[in-house]
């Protein structure tokens, strides 16, 4: 696999060369596991994914930006056997977004930690204005240390970064918004060169800067009086 990093969001992303392989997100701190998975692949995903988290099953965005979601949690067995389960259950979301925890090989998100990650995910996105919640009622979420909840709170950016990524907004922007509306596009507009002068202008449109001004030159002016007064030498000879 190929990693690419996003600034600045501070993710690592790794996509395989083999375009039915999920798509693995590590946000940079190395506390926040993510895998993006397409509906159609979900029978492929490793069963290192057995392990409890949470996740968030995603609906395409429509033209206006908005999409739908369901937010849920796995404990045990654990996310793989969850997200297959929804395969059956749910018929509406096109991609599955999982999070665990990614520190320790040898250790995992409890049962209320998910819970209350759940929980957290789903008041994160009922607030967003671009996001139609699918789940019935909210997450119950459980009580945890002040400690607890402190650590798992660096969970919610790394996974609002990997949603913006993917083209899911949690809020519109503005119709006026200098990126035209679009959350990773950038337009750039040319500044002109210093010190080029101005192109000149004719009736057919914009000229090269080496064409000669409107009108006649300074010195066809001055034959022309001179002729009107009779003073302009031609050839040698005196033109009346």
């Amino acid at each position: 696999m190929c990693a690419m990093r996003f600034a600045p969001s501070q993710l690592v992303v790794s996509l395989s060369d083999d375009l039915n392989n999920p798509m693995k997100i590590r946000a940079k701190h190395k506390v926040a596991g993510m895998l993006l998975l397409d509906r159609d692949h979900a029978n492929r995903l490793e069963r290192g994914w057995n392990v409890p988290g949470a996740y968030l099953l995603l609906d395409r965005p429509n033209r206006d930006g908005r999409w739908g979601a369901y937010v849920g949690k796995a404990t045990t067995p654990g996310l793989r056997h969850r997200v297959l389960q929804q395969l059956k259950d749910r018929a509406h979301w096109y991609r599955a977004l999982l999070i665990r925890y990614e520190s320790n090989d040898d250790e995992t998100l409890n049962s209320s930690e998910a819970g209350w990650l759940e929980g957290r995910l789903y008041d994160h996105l009922a607030k967003a204005g671009q996001v139609e919640l699918r789940n019935r009622n909210r997450p119950h979420d459980p009580t945890l240390s002040d400690d607890d909840e402190t650590s798992l709170l660096d969970y919610l950016r790394p996974i609002e970064s990997v949603l913006r990524l993917i083209g899911h907004t949690l809020y519109p922007s503005p119709a006026d918004a200098p990126d035209g509306g679009g959350p990773l596009v950038n337009r750039i507009k040319p500044k002109p060169e210093a010190n080029k002068p101005a192109p000149h202008l004719s009736p057919l449109g914009p000229a090269p800067a080496t064409s000669p001004p409107l009108g006649p030159p300074k010195d066809v002016k001055k034959i022309i009086a001179q002729i009107k007064a009779g003073t302009y030498v031609y050839g040698g000879q005196l033109s009346r």
